[in-house]
């Protein structure tokens, strides 16, 4: 295509497109899937029948996102109520 990222070791998913991924090697691979939507763009997550997009925009650092991520999607470990 028409840029040229740096490429790590393993850091493409394994796949016939370069940007998809199956809902196992995103859960196995989560830091190399997050790498490579910040550095190589969109990637795909692709389930039987469905694929999610996954942007990653850059902004300031948050400690409620740090938390979000660490926690697997559940916030309220430090106090924070989650939402019913």
């Amino acid at each position: 295509m028409g840029k040229s990222p740096e490429k790590k070791r393993g850091s493409k998913p394994a796949s016939t497109e370069s940007n998809a991924w199956p809902v196992a090697d995103a859960q196995e691979r989560f830091a190399e899937l997050l790498d490579a939507a910040a550095n190589l763009g969109p990637q795909t997550i692709v389930d039987h029948n469905r694929s999610f997009q996954l942007t990653l925009t850059r902004s300031r650092w948050s400690p409620e996102a740090k938390e979000l991520l660490l926690s697997g999607g559940r916030v309220g470990a430090a106090g924070k109520a989650d939402k019913h």
